[in-house]
């Protein structure tokens, strides 16, 4: 099923193996082209990342977190609200929350002021713990702070779907990544097509 995503129209014919180990990315600057033919195959990350989500949502990764989205989605740090816009179009639905939704850079540097979908102003704490009911959707919490720690704290449902890079990554902290360790159980994961250099990965977990 073909659904509106125009992050993924604005990069998909840029997408190309990487010349390590064949994954798909975008953005490579490889040895054997110039760096001008390189800089073509570039676009402005920061833009397409403000302006829609961090990971690029190829229509494989969509799928993927559409087909573990049990009992819907509660994303608290849901920015732009594009993965909801995504997902609403496969029948997954996701309530939304962000701190600064739709905010300026000098309020929130980010996303950008664009909203896909309605995002509720409240603190991801307090969001995670409104919905055990729902899969909790925690995509790219900021590294070095404890966001990601706290909304896994707060969370009492029993299913996480993480996007994100793993310990020692630009995503989250260490403890973070050892409330994943010692409490869930990943049950699957998912590479999406990756920015180059940026090793992020869909990763689905169980309460153990």
């Amino acid at each position: 099923m073909a659904i509106d995503n125009p992050y993924w129209e604005a990069i998909k014919d840029l997408v190309e193996p990487d010349s390590l180990r064949g994954n798909p990315v975008v953005g490579e600057f490889r040895l054997d082209r110039s760096v001008e033919e390189s800089m073509a195959r570039f676009p402005n990350r920061q833009l397409l990342i403000r302006k829609y989500s961090w990971t690029i949502p190829d229509p494989d990764t969509v799928a993927f977190v559409a087909q573990h989205a049990h009992g819907g989605l509660v994303d608290p740090l849901a920015g732009t609200g594009y993965w909801a816009y995504l997902l609403a179009q496969v029948e997954v639905d996701t309530v939304c929350y962000d701190i600064n939704p739709g905010a300026e850079l000098h309020v929130n540097g980010w996303h950008g002021e664009d909203l896909h979908m309605t995002v509720a102003a409240k603190d991801c704490v307090e969001a995670a713990a409104l919905h055990p009911d729902r899969t909790l959707f925690l995509s790219w919490p900021p590294f070095g702070q404890d966001v990601g720690a706290r909304v896994l704290a707060a969370y009492r449902g029993g299913r996480v779907i993480y996007i994100g890079q793993g310990r020692g990554g630009g995503t989250g902290d260490d403890e973070m990544h050892a409330i994943l360790d010692r409490d869930w159980t990943e049950v699957d994961s998912h590479r999406p097509v990756q920015w180059w250099g940026v090793n992020d990965r869909v990763r689905v977990y169980q309460r153990s």
